[in-house]
């Protein structure tokens, strides 16, 4: 599926948004890393991690796996290894990899490959308009991933110690977040077992090769 090209002006703002794709589970529901899985003739982190770089949005990829690192490098993508086991080990790692000069952090689930760029340039775009607001993406009244943090979150992220991720900092602060609608359901889909695979493979197929 084609997307639009980006003007000097999406670029620059888009550049100003730090991107971490969280890629460090361990696969459990699929029974193996699924991250590494070919959708078409590339694997689906690769498939994230090209679709970020389509919509301007500049990317470190955050893994415990040496595969994912390997393969990420040998296609020109950033990639940190690390071993923390909880979900905020892997965002700890990306924020800090980051200039403290970015105006958010877009936590992207690294199993999400059929997110659409122009979506993602939407989400940006939205973010931009209001920096201090979070933002997320959903669907109709489904509400998902990526999520979007203003910078200042940064401190209170790198304080949260727990399994679920930037939304329990959110609950915690009681905030809400700005909502983007993507163009598809299927935008919002993350491959936890081999028959969600499918079901990509399927989108894939249609709208993507």
């Amino acid at each position: 599926m084609e997307t639009g090209s980006m003007t000097q002006k999406e670029m620059k703002q888009n550049g100003q948004i730090g991107c971490i794709i969280m890629a460090s589970g361990q696969s459990v529901r699929y029974g193996k890393n699924k991250l590494l899985e070919k959708l078409g003739e590339k694997e689906v982190i690769w498939h994230v991690a090209e679709h970020l770089r389509e919509a301007g949005l500049t990317a470190v990829t955050v893994t415990r796996s040496e595969k994912v690192k390997a393969l990420l490098e040998q296609e020109g993508f950033d990639c940190i290894l690390h071993s923390g086991e909880k979900k905020s080990d892997t965002m700890h790692v990306g924020i800090r990899s980051l200039s403290k000069e970015v105006s958010g952090y877009l936590f992207m689930p690294g199993d999400q490959p059929v997110v659409l760029p122009d979506t993602l340039k939407k989400l940006a775009e939205q973010f931009m308009n209001d920096p201090e607001r979070p933002v997320r993406l959903g669907f109709e009244k489904t509400a998902g991933s990526p999520v979007l943090f203003p910078v200042s979150y940064r401190e209170e992220l790198l304080a949260y110690l727990g399994e679920r991720g930037g939304m329990e900092v959110l609950k915690k602060k009681r905030t809400s977040c700005d909502v983007v609608q993507a163009s598809f359901a299927w935008e919002l889909w993350d491959i936890d077992t081999p028959d969600k695979m499918e079901m990509v493979r399927a989108v894939y197929n249609q709208y993507f090769q």
